[in-house]
């Protein structure tokens, strides 16, 4: 690996261990007292994101290679707000609601600063062109509904230790490949994922199962929120995210429209829908649905860098199938005490 993107990597690593290492401390301080429903009820310092978010932003700035651009702003922009607003979430809960409208933002970030839809890959025929140049709506919906998608399934999927950290490495470290490859050549995109990649894993040395903290929303969010806005930076990396994430992406899918079947909004959690919970309750232990999630999100990966098209879409038939196969056989649903 080239110094040009090792040593941003080193760096986000270094100071992503370097501050997690303070977030018991702070969260004690700030947001000690807030019990986690989906963890066996046990008190985890929750303030992940902040340190995460300011080893990116320390990271970023430090890195001569990375020239001010209106995506590169809108990426630290987004990253500040998700600092002010996901930490408000982790001290004082938010609704849903507010929840929502906050990622509807994150997503018009994306779009105005440049980081737009440009193309949707079709892997049986030709594939449809947005033209965001003239035309802002279909570009923009798509990229208001992909934003929604990836935050909200990586936020969903951190409901077990270790889920987070695992996938989101495997993800950045697929958009950091795809990003150097001759026809696609966006040697800043390998950059920042190569940065996120480092945090994703710093951050796993502390969330492996039993964790020692949490990522909180503001964590989720922003490696959700990193995740979204290199796919949609200067190219067509959709359907290769949502390949490496079609395990989080699929049980997300599923869970809101089981909310909706139930009559209620498909935000509001309470219920153990997700496959993570399903898995637990059926006796996986934390640890093995860990390795399980990350295990199928670096199989994607590698069938995103290496399989042709019409092989990617087999390869996500297969896992929407096995995905069904394992839902259907993991019992009814249990409800969590609110």
């Amino acid at each position: 690996m080239s110094e040009q993107f090792l040593f941003p990597f080193l760096i986000a690593f270094i100071l992503s261990v370097l501050l997690l290492s303070v977030v018991p401390a702070l969260s004690r301080r700030f947001a000690g007292e807030r019990n986690e429903r989906d963890r066996t009820h046990k008190t985890m310092p929750r303030l992940g994101g902040v340190a995460l978010i300011a080893a990116f932003l320390v990271a970023v700035l430090l890195n001569a290679d990375l020239a001010s651009s209106g995506p590169l702003f809108g990426l630290v922009a987004g990253s500040c707000l998700i600092l002010l607003i996901g930490t408000l979430d982790d001290v004082f809960p938010l609704s849903w609601e507010p929840q929502l409208l906050f990622q509807v933002v994150l997503a018009g970030i994306i779009f105005f600063s440049g980081m737009r839809a440009w193309v949707l890959t079709n892997p049986f025929g030709s594939s449809w062109f947005l033209h965001p140049e003239t035309s802002l709506f279909p570009s923009l919906f798509v990229g208001i509904l992909f934003t929604l998608l990836i935050v909200n399934a990586m936020n969903w999927v951190d409901g077990v230790d270790g889920l987070l950290g695992g996938v989101s490495f495997s993800a950045f470290v697929t958009l950091f490949f795809v990003s150097l490859r001759p026809e696609v050549g966006q040697p800043t995109i390998a950059i920042l994922a190569s940065i996120f990649a480092g945090l994703s894993l710093g951050f796993l040395i502390y969330n492996v199962p039993p964790a020692r903290l949490l990522a909180g929303t503001s964590g989720s969010y922003f490696l959700g929120f990193g995740v979204t806005a290199l796919a949609l930076f200067s190219g067509a990396k959709i359907a290769t995210t949502l390949l490496v994430l079609s395990v989080p992406v699929l049980d997300a899918c599923f869970v809101i429209v089981a909310r909706i079947r139930a009559g209620y909004s498909p935000f509001r959690g309470g219920d153990e829908r997700h496959l993570h919970d399903r898995l637990r309750n059926a006796g996986w232990s934390d640890r093995a649905i860990m390795m399980f999630f990350t295990l199928i999100s670096v199989l994607s990966g590698v069938a995103a860098l290496v399989l042709p098209a019409t092989g990617k879409a087999f390869f996500l038939l297969a896992l929407v199938a096995g995905f069904v196969f394992l839902v259907s056989g993991l019992g009814n649903v249990t409800k969590k005490e609110i």
